[in-house]
Protein backbone atom coordinates (compact mmCIF):
# COMPACT_ATOMS: atom_id res chain seq x y z
CA UNK A 1 0.00 0.00 0.00
CA UNK A 2 2.88 2.44 0.91
CA UNK A 3 4.23 1.66 -2.86
CA UNK A 4 1.27 2.59 -4.58
CA UNK A 5 1.04 5.63 -2.22
CA UNK A 6 4.42 6.55 -2.99
CA UNK A 7 4.72 5.83 -7.11
CA UNK A 8 1.26 6.54 -8.23
CA UNK A 9 -1.15 8.64 -5.85
CA UNK A 10 1.53 11.40 -4.57
CA UNK A 11 2.79 11.84 -7.97
CA UNK A 12 -0.64 12.07 -9.24
CA UNK A 13 -1.08 14.95 -6.69
CA UNK A 14 2.09 16.89 -7.32
CA UNK A 15 0.93 16.66 -11.11
CA UNK A 16 -2.43 18.39 -10.88
CA UNK A 17 -0.45 20.89 -7.98
CA UNK A 18 2.06 22.08 -11.08
CA UNK A 19 -0.96 22.28 -13.28
CA UNK A 20 -3.05 24.03 -11.16
CA UNK A 21 -0.29 26.70 -11.01
CA UNK A 22 0.78 26.56 -14.85
CA UNK A 23 -2.60 26.76 -16.80
CA UNK A 24 -3.54 30.59 -17.51
CA UNK A 25 -5.96 31.68 -14.73
CA UNK A 26 -9.32 33.32 -15.58
CA UNK A 27 -10.43 36.84 -14.27
CA UNK A 28 -14.34 36.27 -14.84
CA UNK A 29 -16.25 32.93 -15.29
CA UNK A 30 -18.84 32.80 -17.28
CA UNK A 31 -20.70 30.35 -15.99
CA UNK A 32 -20.81 31.52 -12.69
CA UNK A 33 -21.02 35.00 -13.97
CA UNK A 34 -19.11 36.34 -11.36
CA UNK A 35 -15.44 37.61 -11.02
CA UNK A 36 -12.77 34.53 -9.80
CA UNK A 37 -10.59 35.57 -6.60
CA UNK A 38 -7.27 36.60 -7.70
CA UNK A 39 -4.30 35.87 -5.13
CA UNK A 40 -3.94 37.31 -2.19
CA UNK A 41 -1.30 39.91 -1.28
CA UNK A 42 0.54 39.24 1.85
CA UNK A 43 0.29 41.09 4.74
CA UNK A 44 1.24 40.24 8.43
CA UNK A 45 -1.98 40.86 9.86
CA UNK A 46 -4.08 39.00 7.47
CA UNK A 47 -1.88 35.58 8.00
CA UNK A 48 -2.43 36.27 12.16
CA UNK A 49 -6.18 37.08 11.81
CA UNK A 50 -6.45 33.84 9.39
CA UNK A 51 -7.64 36.17 6.51
CA UNK A 52 -4.75 35.46 4.35
CA UNK A 53 -4.88 31.61 4.26
CA UNK A 54 -9.14 31.87 3.59
CA UNK A 55 -8.24 33.83 0.74
CA UNK A 56 -5.65 30.96 -0.34
CA UNK A 57 -8.17 28.63 -0.04
CA UNK A 58 -10.94 30.56 -2.04
CA UNK A 59 -8.22 31.30 -4.87
CA UNK A 60 -7.42 27.52 -4.89
CA UNK A 61 -11.43 26.34 -4.91
CA UNK A 62 -11.78 29.54 -8.30
CA UNK A 63 -8.95 27.96 -10.04
CA UNK A 64 -8.70 24.20 -9.69
CA UNK A 65 -8.31 22.42 -12.87
CA UNK A 66 -11.21 21.27 -14.06
CA UNK A 67 -13.32 23.05 -11.40
CA UNK A 68 -16.88 23.13 -13.56
CA UNK A 69 -16.67 19.57 -13.85
CA UNK A 70 -16.18 18.11 -10.73
CA UNK A 71 -18.82 20.83 -9.19
CA UNK A 72 -20.88 19.18 -11.59
CA UNK A 73 -20.05 15.58 -10.67
CA UNK A 74 -20.76 16.67 -7.58
CA UNK A 75 -23.91 18.05 -7.62
CA UNK A 76 -25.18 14.58 -9.82
CA UNK A 77 -23.84 12.31 -6.23
CA UNK A 78 -25.09 14.55 -4.36
CA UNK A 79 -28.68 14.48 -6.01
CA UNK A 80 -28.80 10.87 -6.57
CA UNK A 81 -28.07 9.88 -2.61
CA UNK A 82 -31.15 12.31 -1.77
CA UNK A 83 -29.94 15.55 -1.12
CA UNK A 84 -31.50 18.65 -2.31
CA UNK A 85 -29.29 21.50 -1.60
CA UNK A 86 -26.36 22.07 -2.99
CA UNK A 87 -24.05 25.07 -2.89
CA UNK A 88 -26.49 27.32 -1.39
CA UNK A 89 -28.94 26.23 -4.03
CA UNK A 90 -32.60 24.59 -3.41
CA UNK A 91 -33.00 21.77 -6.00
CA UNK A 92 -36.83 22.11 -5.79
CA UNK A 93 -39.85 20.55 -8.13
CA UNK A 94 -38.58 21.39 -11.69
CA UNK A 95 -36.99 24.38 -10.34
CA UNK A 96 -34.20 25.58 -8.83
CA UNK A 97 -34.31 28.45 -5.38
CA UNK A 98 -31.45 30.30 -3.61
CA UNK A 99 -31.29 29.42 -0.07
CA UNK A 100 -31.46 33.56 1.19
CA UNK A 101 -29.87 33.47 4.47
CA UNK A 102 -31.12 35.71 7.22
CA UNK A 103 -30.95 39.34 6.55
CA UNK A 104 -27.49 41.22 8.12
CA UNK A 105 -29.28 43.58 10.52
CA UNK A 106 -26.14 45.88 10.43
CA UNK A 107 -26.10 46.02 6.68
CA UNK A 108 -29.53 46.78 6.43
CA UNK A 109 -29.81 49.72 8.94
CA UNK A 110 -26.79 51.07 7.19
CA UNK A 111 -28.98 50.99 3.66
CA UNK A 112 -31.66 52.64 5.65
CA UNK A 113 -29.95 55.72 6.97
CA UNK A 114 -28.32 55.47 3.51
CA UNK A 115 -31.50 56.22 2.05
CA UNK A 116 -32.97 58.49 4.51
CA UNK A 117 -30.12 60.63 4.65
CA UNK A 118 -29.95 61.10 0.42
CA UNK A 119 -33.64 61.98 0.82
CA UNK A 120 -33.52 64.42 3.50
CA UNK A 121 -31.17 66.34 1.36
CA UNK A 122 -33.55 66.53 -1.82
CA UNK A 123 -36.41 67.47 -2.38
CA UNK A 124 -38.00 64.76 -4.69
CA UNK A 125 -40.44 62.48 -3.55
CA UNK A 126 -38.95 58.74 -3.53
CA UNK A 127 -39.88 55.33 -4.27
CA UNK A 128 -38.62 51.94 -2.29
CA UNK A 129 -39.40 48.24 -4.31
CA UNK A 130 -37.74 45.52 -2.08
CA UNK A 131 -38.41 42.82 -4.17
CA UNK A 132 -38.72 39.33 -2.47
CA UNK A 133 -37.05 36.01 -3.68
CA UNK A 134 -38.66 33.11 -5.20
CA UNK A 135 -37.70 31.15 -2.20
CA UNK A 136 -40.65 33.30 -0.46
CA UNK A 137 -43.28 33.77 -2.95
CA UNK A 138 -43.36 30.28 -4.59
CA UNK A 139 -42.42 27.75 -1.67
CA UNK A 140 -44.33 25.25 -3.32
CA UNK A 141 -41.52 24.58 -5.49
CA UNK A 142 -39.23 24.22 -2.75
CA UNK A 143 -38.25 20.98 -1.34
CA UNK A 144 -40.31 19.45 1.63
CA UNK A 145 -38.15 20.49 5.10
CA UNK A 146 -36.51 23.57 3.34
CA UNK A 147 -36.05 25.90 5.89
CA UNK A 148 -36.71 29.84 5.05
CA UNK A 149 -37.46 32.97 7.02
CA UNK A 150 -40.60 35.64 6.95
CA UNK A 151 -39.52 37.91 3.88
CA UNK A 152 -42.99 39.74 4.21
CA UNK A 153 -42.82 40.23 7.82
CA UNK A 154 -39.08 41.45 7.20
CA UNK A 155 -40.52 43.88 4.40
CA UNK A 156 -42.95 45.69 6.42
CA UNK A 157 -40.29 46.10 9.05
CA UNK A 158 -38.39 47.92 6.80
CA UNK A 159 -41.07 50.23 5.28
CA UNK A 160 -42.22 51.30 8.27
CA UNK A 161 -38.51 52.85 8.86
CA UNK A 162 -39.14 54.66 6.04
CA UNK A 163 -39.51 58.61 6.32
CA UNK A 164 -42.48 59.79 4.46
CA UNK A 165 -40.69 61.33 1.50
CA UNK A 166 -39.86 57.11 0.53
CA UNK A 167 -43.12 55.76 -0.57
CA UNK A 168 -42.80 51.80 -0.18
CA UNK A 169 -43.97 49.95 -3.37
CA UNK A 170 -45.71 46.12 -2.03
CA UNK A 171 -44.39 44.01 -4.88
CA UNK A 172 -44.92 41.01 -2.52
CA UNK A 173 -48.22 41.16 -2.23
CA UNK A 174 -48.32 41.74 -5.82
CA UNK A 175 -45.82 38.93 -6.94
CA UNK A 176 -48.07 36.51 -4.50
CA UNK A 177 -50.65 37.06 -6.07
CA UNK A 178 -49.27 35.45 -9.12
CA UNK A 179 -47.04 32.87 -7.84
CA UNK A 180 -48.48 30.12 -9.68
CA UNK A 181 -47.29 31.70 -12.78
CA UNK A 182 -43.98 31.41 -15.13
CA UNK A 183 -42.52 34.91 -12.35
CA UNK A 184 -39.00 33.68 -11.82
CA UNK A 185 -36.61 32.07 -13.69
CA UNK A 186 -36.49 28.41 -13.05
CA UNK A 187 -32.33 28.31 -13.43
CA UNK A 188 -31.28 32.02 -12.37
CA UNK A 189 -31.63 34.14 -9.66
CA UNK A 190 -33.46 36.80 -11.47
CA UNK A 191 -37.21 37.25 -12.03
CA UNK A 192 -38.72 37.06 -15.25
CA UNK A 193 -39.99 40.03 -17.81
CA UNK A 194 -43.93 38.38 -16.80
CA UNK A 195 -42.66 39.09 -12.81
CA UNK A 196 -41.29 42.42 -13.48
CA UNK A 197 -44.11 43.63 -15.35
CA UNK A 198 -46.88 42.67 -12.36
CA UNK A 199 -44.78 44.44 -10.42
CA UNK A 200 -44.77 47.29 -12.60
CA UNK A 201 -48.18 47.63 -12.39
CA UNK A 202 -47.77 47.87 -8.74
CA UNK A 203 -45.22 50.99 -9.04
CA UNK A 204 -47.05 52.76 -11.24
CA UNK A 205 -49.93 53.60 -8.58
CA UNK A 206 -47.52 54.59 -6.27
CA UNK A 207 -45.40 56.69 -8.74
CA UNK A 208 -48.99 58.11 -10.39
CA UNK A 209 -47.77 56.78 -13.58
CA UNK A 210 -50.64 55.14 -16.12
CA UNK A 211 -50.21 51.54 -16.36
CA UNK A 212 -49.92 49.77 -19.84
CA UNK A 213 -51.64 47.01 -20.78
CA UNK A 214 -50.31 43.92 -21.79
CA UNK A 215 -51.42 44.21 -24.95
CA UNK A 216 -49.90 47.25 -25.49
CA UNK A 217 -46.32 45.45 -25.89
CA UNK A 218 -45.48 43.73 -28.50
CA UNK A 219 -44.44 40.50 -26.36
CA UNK A 220 -41.56 38.30 -28.18
CA UNK A 221 -39.43 35.39 -26.95
CA UNK A 222 -35.69 36.14 -27.55
CA UNK A 223 -34.27 32.64 -26.16
CA UNK A 224 -35.19 29.36 -24.67
CA UNK A 225 -31.85 28.40 -23.98
CA UNK A 226 -31.09 30.23 -20.51
CA UNK A 227 -29.56 28.67 -18.23
CA UNK A 228 -29.10 31.09 -15.41
CA UNK A 229 -26.55 31.64 -12.53
CA UNK A 230 -28.43 28.92 -10.52
CA UNK A 231 -27.77 26.21 -12.91
CA UNK A 232 -23.85 27.08 -12.90
CA UNK A 233 -23.52 27.44 -8.96
CA UNK A 234 -25.30 24.08 -7.86
CA UNK A 235 -24.17 22.47 -10.83
CA UNK A 236 -27.55 21.15 -11.74
CA UNK A 237 -28.18 20.65 -15.68
CA UNK A 238 -31.52 18.76 -14.87
CA UNK A 239 -33.91 21.63 -14.97
CA UNK A 240 -35.12 22.75 -17.96
CA UNK A 241 -34.40 25.84 -19.66
CA UNK A 242 -35.87 29.41 -19.28
CA UNK A 243 -37.00 31.54 -21.51
CA UNK A 244 -36.22 35.08 -21.88
CA UNK A 245 -38.88 37.51 -22.79
CA UNK A 246 -38.76 41.41 -23.94
CA UNK A 247 -41.61 43.48 -23.35
CA UNK A 248 -40.89 46.21 -26.61
CA UNK A 249 -43.30 49.33 -26.42
CA UNK A 250 -41.86 50.46 -29.60
CA UNK A 251 -40.01 53.55 -27.98
CA UNK A 252 -36.89 54.99 -29.91
CA UNK A 253 -34.68 54.89 -26.75
CA UNK A 254 -30.57 55.30 -26.90
CA UNK A 255 -28.30 53.81 -24.24
CA UNK A 256 -25.31 55.34 -22.65
CA UNK A 257 -22.90 53.79 -20.04
CA UNK A 258 -20.49 55.50 -17.86
CA UNK A 259 -17.29 53.78 -16.28
CA UNK A 260 -14.87 56.45 -14.96
CA UNK A 261 -13.83 58.14 -17.95
CA UNK A 262 -15.36 55.88 -20.84
CA UNK A 263 -18.54 56.21 -21.99
CA UNK A 264 -20.37 54.07 -24.60
CA UNK A 265 -23.37 55.04 -26.87
CA UNK A 266 -25.95 52.20 -27.85
CA UNK A 267 -28.82 52.86 -30.03
CA UNK A 268 -30.72 50.17 -28.26
CA UNK A 269 -31.96 49.17 -24.90
CA UNK A 270 -31.65 45.12 -25.95
CA UNK A 271 -28.15 43.29 -26.46
CA UNK A 272 -28.90 41.00 -29.25
CA UNK A 273 -25.06 39.50 -29.38
CA UNK A 274 -25.73 38.13 -25.31
CA UNK A 275 -28.38 36.14 -26.16
CA UNK A 276 -25.47 33.93 -27.63
CA UNK A 277 -23.53 33.64 -24.43
CA UNK A 278 -23.48 32.15 -21.28
CA UNK A 279 -24.77 35.14 -19.47
CA UNK A 280 -27.89 35.88 -21.47
CA UNK A 281 -30.04 37.77 -19.08
CA UNK A 282 -27.89 40.46 -19.95
CA UNK A 283 -29.65 40.75 -23.38
CA UNK A 284 -31.30 43.58 -20.82
CA UNK A 285 -28.74 46.44 -20.70
CA UNK A 286 -25.80 44.92 -21.12
CA UNK A 287 -23.18 43.79 -17.83
CA UNK A 288 -23.12 45.88 -14.98
CA UNK A 289 -21.94 49.59 -15.26
CA UNK A 290 -21.63 52.19 -12.64
CA UNK A 291 -23.79 54.59 -14.63
CA UNK A 292 -26.58 53.75 -17.20
CA UNK A 293 -28.36 56.86 -19.16
CA UNK A 294 -31.47 56.00 -21.15
CA UNK A 295 -33.05 58.40 -23.50
CA UNK A 296 -36.14 58.06 -24.72
CA UNK A 297 -38.59 59.39 -27.39
CA UNK A 298 -41.03 60.35 -24.63
CA UNK A 299 -42.15 63.93 -24.59
CA UNK A 300 -43.11 63.24 -20.62
CA UNK A 301 -39.95 65.60 -20.08
CA UNK A 302 -39.61 63.54 -16.75
CA UNK A 303 -36.45 62.30 -15.45
CA UNK A 304 -35.95 59.40 -12.81
CA UNK A 305 -33.42 58.72 -11.19
CA UNK A 306 -33.09 54.78 -10.30
CA UNK A 307 -30.78 52.69 -7.94
CA UNK A 308 -30.34 49.63 -8.61
CA UNK A 309 -29.48 46.22 -8.79
CA UNK A 310 -29.24 43.65 -12.23
CA UNK A 311 -33.04 43.39 -11.16
CA UNK A 312 -33.57 46.80 -12.58
CA UNK A 313 -32.25 45.88 -15.93
CA UNK A 314 -35.39 43.88 -17.73
CA UNK A 315 -37.49 46.67 -15.37
CA UNK A 316 -36.50 49.37 -16.97
CA UNK A 317 -38.28 48.68 -20.64
CA UNK A 318 -41.86 49.27 -18.71
CA UNK A 319 -40.85 52.79 -18.34
CA UNK A 320 -39.62 54.07 -21.77
CA UNK A 321 -42.14 56.15 -22.85
CA UNK A 322 -43.10 57.42 -19.16
CA UNK A 323 -39.74 58.99 -18.73
CA UNK A 324 -37.47 61.13 -21.22
CA UNK A 325 -34.46 60.36 -19.24
CA UNK A 326 -33.88 57.48 -17.01
CA UNK A 327 -30.50 57.32 -14.87
CA UNK A 328 -29.60 54.12 -13.43
CA UNK A 329 -26.91 53.68 -10.59
CA UNK A 330 -24.94 50.90 -9.16
CA UNK A 331 -23.23 51.98 -6.28
CA UNK A 332 -22.08 48.06 -6.16
CA UNK A 333 -19.51 50.24 -8.97
CA UNK A 334 -19.60 53.70 -7.86
CA UNK A 335 -17.04 55.21 -5.15
CA UNK A 336 -17.34 59.03 -5.67
CA UNK A 337 -19.42 61.24 -4.46
CA UNK A 338 -22.22 61.20 -7.47
CA UNK A 339 -23.25 64.84 -6.57
CA UNK A 340 -19.74 65.45 -8.46
CA UNK A 341 -21.01 63.83 -11.53
CA UNK A 342 -24.61 65.17 -12.00
CA UNK A 343 -27.17 67.24 -10.95
CA UNK A 344 -29.68 65.50 -8.59
CA UNK A 345 -32.12 68.61 -8.66
CA UNK A 346 -32.67 67.95 -12.51
CA UNK A 347 -34.83 64.69 -11.55
CA UNK A 348 -38.16 64.47 -11.55
CA UNK A 349 -38.96 61.40 -8.68
CA UNK A 350 -36.29 58.69 -7.58
CA UNK A 351 -36.88 55.11 -7.42
CA UNK A 352 -34.41 52.46 -5.03
CA UNK A 353 -35.12 48.89 -6.59
CA UNK A 354 -33.58 46.39 -4.96
CA UNK A 355 -33.44 42.21 -4.46
CA UNK A 356 -33.82 40.77 -1.14
CA UNK A 357 -30.35 38.89 -1.17
CA UNK A 358 -28.33 42.34 -2.13
CA UNK A 359 -30.52 44.66 0.25
CA UNK A 360 -29.96 42.67 3.19
CA UNK A 361 -26.11 41.51 2.52
CA UNK A 362 -24.79 44.29 0.81
CA UNK A 363 -24.33 47.67 2.51
CA UNK A 364 -23.72 49.59 -0.72
CA UNK A 365 -26.46 52.53 0.26
CA UNK A 366 -24.60 53.50 2.90
CA UNK A 367 -22.24 55.31 0.43
CA UNK A 368 -25.14 57.95 0.17
CA UNK A 369 -24.35 61.06 1.73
Amino acid sequence: MNKVFVRIIIPIWLLFVIMNFAVPKKEFSETENRMLSKFPTFSIGELFNGKFMQNIDDYINDHFIGRDYWVSLKSGIDLGIGKRESNGIYIGKQALLENIKAPNQVYVQKNIDGMKRFMKRHSQQAYFMLIPSASAIQPQKLPPLAPTWDQKAFINQVYSKLPSSIKPIDAYTTLSHHKDEYIYYRTDHHWTTKGAYYSYLEACKAMNITPRNESEFTIKPQTNKFYGTLSSKSGIQTVPSDVIESYDLGAKATFTTQNGNKVNNYDSIYFNQYLNEKDKYAFFLGKNEPIVTIKTNSNSGKKLLLFKDSYSHCYSQFLTKDYSEIVLLDMRYINTDIEKTMNIADFDQVLFLYSMDVFTHQNQLMKLR
